[in-house]
């Protein structure tokens, strides 16, 4: 097996770097490189750079056209593998290999697309599933080689979760590449869910919710584009939540929604929602880091009694 290694996000990292170490990895197929943050440098992705130095080839198109095709021919790769690549292939493009694997961090026909992570913590799931299936003309409709399922324990935030996700995959992916070819597939079964990309007012709180959803909010969009409210006329981004979303208690708040009724050691701002108390432990304000809430309390005395929102 010869692998064509498709990617670009840090989550499939140490997955390259799995299958490099076994000799299956043939070339790399990656995002060009995107402009930094003021726009005067070029950045690689996380891919090319772990690429580099393993000292595999890179490909770097910007489409999957002819001139692609023909570039990815010259390396002799019998095997697609793809994992957080960002592009769709075509028809053309799939039929230079004899196989191919999609690796996708949900269980799948649920929540296929571009933001499963956020998808699972936004909707409170209890566990989470990788799946390796077979690459299909549409998004992530192909058949299943492998689906394993992982628990959540509710305090987990998009970032830890990806970070959990891309150490486990190699776990899964490595065996299954190792043989000469891959097993036969099977289809998907359930209904079949959509996780779109995650959009900047995704990040927008409302204390009138309830405080399991707003604490599976809050860590389903950290650390992009982060919880925002309003505090004294300026957003306040809310970081991190104290506890499990599964041991809130959802009580009635004596309180209007988004009051910061307390500090509490260990656990941080009590803030009162429109069912149940959410504990807050990290935030940052414009231009400033981020701080512990205990920090944020010394330099924000008149937060006490604030309503948030």
């Amino acid at each position: 097996m010869r692998i064509l290694f498709a990617a670009t996000g840090q989550i499939a990292v140490p997955t390259l770097t799995a299958l490099a170490s076994e000799g299956l990895v043939g070339a790399v197929l990656t995002a060009p490189d995107a402009p930094g943050k003021r726009g005067k440098s070029l950045i690689p992705s996380p891919i090319k750079v772990e690429a580099e130095r393993l000292s595999l080839p890179v490909l770097t198109p910007e489409h999957l056209g002819s001139a692609a095709r023909a570039e990815v021919s010259a390396f002799g790769c019998d095997t697609l593998v793809s994992f957080c690549y960002g592009k769709i292939f075509g028809p053309k493009f799939l039929a230079l290999f004899s196989q191919t694997c999609n690796i996708h961090p949900s269980a799948l026909p649920k929540y296929r697309g571009p933001s499963p992570v956020f998808a699972a913590i936004l909707n409170k799931d209890r566990s989470f599933s990788i799946s390796l299936q077979e690459i299909a003309l549409k998004c992530d409709e192909g058949r299943l080689y492998l689906q394993k399922e992982f628990p959540l324990d509710g305090n987990e935030n998009n970032e830890s979760l990806e970070n959990r996700i891309a150490n486990l995959v190699p776990e899964l992916a490595k065996p299954l590449f190792m043989s000469s070819c891959l097993p036969e597939p099977v289809e998907q079964i359930g209904e079949a869910s959509w996780a779109g990309f995650i959009k900047k007012e995704d990040g927008v709180l409302d204390f009138n919710k309830d405080a399991k959803t707003l604490h599976a909010q809050i860590r389903a969009v950290y650390p992009w584009p982060k919880a925002v409210t309003q505090y004294n006329g300026l957003p306040l981004y809310l970081c991190s939540v104290s506890g499990s979303v599964f041991d809130i208690d959802e009580c009635e708040c004596d309180e209007k929604p988004g009051t910061v009724v307390c500090h509490e050691k260990n656990r941080g701002f009590k803030i009162a929602t429109a069912s149940g108390y959410l504990y807050v432990d990290r935030l940052q304000l414009p231009t400033k880091k981020e701080m512990d809430s205990l920090s944020f309390l010394n330099g924000n005395k008149g937060v006490i009694g604030t309503v948030l929102g």
